[in-house]
Formats: C-alpha cells, sequence, structure tokens
C-alpha cells in the first residue's frame, strides 16, 4: 500500500496519560514527512487547544476539530468549512444540561469556556498553565452562557460531564437526535454538535481537498467518537486500551499510547 496521510486524534491515542507525545511517536512522525506523508490532527479538540501540539510537531496542515464540527487552518487563522450549532439548540442544549445540574462547557470561535469549574476543568486548566505562553489555549470563566446566546455567538459545540452515569445516559437518550450529534469522549463526558458532524466526514472534506484517496490513509484512534474515522480510512488502528466497539471498527489493534506502540506501526506499514 501507498500510505499518502497519517490522521491522529489526540487524547488516549498520540497524547501519553502525561499529555505529552512521545518521543518515539515525534521521529516516526518526522521519518514519515520525510517520505512525503502528509500528518493530520483529528480531534474532540477546540483549535486552541491543539495549538501547542501543532507547534511542537511543525505541522503544516488543517485540523479537524471539535469531533468534525470545523476544519481549521492555523497559518491563515481561517474557518476552511463548518457546522456549528444553532443559537436555538444552543441555547437548549445550555439550559436543559444546567436545569439538571450537569456540568456544561461551551466551545465558541475562539475559546474554551465555563461558568463553574469542574474536575475536568480543573485538570485542563493545569495543564493550560504548564504550556508556553505563545501557544497558550483560550479557557476562561464566564459570568453567564446566556451571553452568547443573546450576541449570536458561534458556538461549536457544548460539553456536558457528570459523575453521575445514568443521568448522562438519560440526558443524551431525550437529545433530538436529528438535529444533534452527541459522542462521548470520555467515560463521563459527551461532546454535543450539530447533526451530521463527525470526524469521519470532516476528515473525508479534508481529504478531499488535499487529493488524497483515504485508502492510502493510516487514522488512529482509541475511542467512540474516532469509529467514523478508523472506519473511514484504509488502515484504521485502534489503541489497545481502546472499547470493544472500538476495537472492532480498525483493521488493527496496537498497544497502549503510554507505550512506542504508535512508532512500531508507522514503521512496520511505512519501512521507515
Amino acid at each position: 500500500m501507498s500510505y499518502q496521510a497519517i490522521a491522529f486524534d489526540l487524547d488516549g491515542t498520540l497524547l501519553s496519560s502525561q499529555a505529552t507525545i512521545l518521543e518515539s511517536s515525534k521521529k516516526a512522525i518526522q521519518k514519515a514527512r520525510e517520505k512525503g506523508l502528509k500528518v493530520f490532527i483529528v480531534t474532540g479538540r477546540h483549535h486552541t487547544a491543539v495549538r501547542p501540539y501543532y507547534a511542537e510537531l511543525n505541522l503544516d496542515t488543517p485540523v479537524v476539530c471539535c469531533n468534525g464540527t470545523y476544519l481549521y487552518d492555523f497559518h491563515k487563522d481561517q474557518i476552511l468549512s463548518s457546522k456549528p450549532l444553532t443559537t436555538q439548540l444552543a441555547d437548549y442544549l445550555i439550559n436543559s444540561a444546567k436545569g439538571q445540574g450537569i456540568h456544561t462547557a461551551v466551545y465558541t470561535r475562539d475559546a474554551m469556556t465555563y461558568e463553574v469549574l469542574n474536575s475536568h476543568f480543573t485538570k485542563l486548566l493545569n495543564w493550560v498553565n504548564s504550556t508556553p505562553e505563545n501557544v497558550r489555549p483560550n479557557v476562561h470563566q464566564v459570568e453567564n452562557f446566556q451571553d452568547f446566546i443573546d450576541n449570536g455567538t458561534t458556538i461549536w459545540k457544548v460539553l456536558i460531564s457528570d459523575p453521575d452515569l445514568a443521568k448522562m445516559q438519560k440526558f443524551v437518550e431525550n437529545l433530538p437526535l436529528d438535529q444533534v450529534s452527541p459522542e462521548w469522549s470520555w467515560v463521563d463526558r459527551v461532546d454535543i454538535t450539530s447533526v451530521g458532524n463527525s470526524k469521519g466526514a470532516c476528515l473525508a472534506e479534508l481529504l478531499k481537498l488535499e487529493g488524497i484517496d483515504p485508502q492510502n490513509v493510516i487514522a488512529f484512534g482509541d475511542n467512540f467518537n474516532d469509529i467514523s474515522m478508523l472506519e473511514f480510512v484504509g488502515m484504521g488502528i485502534a489503541m489497545g486500551e481502546s472499547e470493544e466497539k472500538v476495537q472492532l471498527s480498525a483493521k488493527r489493534t496496537i498497544g497502549s499510547n503510554n507505550e512506542d506502540s504508535i512508532a512500531k506501526a508507522l514503521e512496520e506499514l511505512l519501512l521507515i
């Protein structure tokens, strides 16, 4: 197979449990790029939370963000394609979740915002404050999400989280699935975007722009929101600690994100 590109999910995949890119992965990625392969990041993250890793890898390609809600060009600070939530849907999601006491975060055009801190955002802020200032993600507290609704602010996604998984599951089951796409991005966390958004669909747009056949693409992922991407490409690879459903969607399964699993897979597939 003549591979032309590699697509990486970040959390749980390219990133270790310490939120770092392993040296072995960086070296393998560099060798792949020297062979002419494109490297894409395909993530549930907001683009500002991708920036430190994008800079670390010295990438030059567009990024699939917020589970395929938008395609972002760092070098031009430009949205190449997008499907944000409508104001009405964002209003419904935010107020419904808050009304049930479910922690809510809102991802706008340029920032990740929260009204109240929870454990996820406390951990996120600790990481944010450890990053170099010139690539630091934009994460901040706001007084009231309603200001976004009233001002017609672009909202990419609403992120909900709660330790009561039964409550979370019930909330998700009652969502208008003809209008929104919920994706479990962690055991107690769901990303909610406009219906039809997925990593696979947005990656398809990106590959079309780049003139790359999906069959000539390797993709790595570890969670349910990666399934659409893993099934779409020629060589979908699941991380070893991923759920069985994720592994079944892939062509093969490798080891942990804390081991040299990605580097070994790339060395084998690309003969580097």
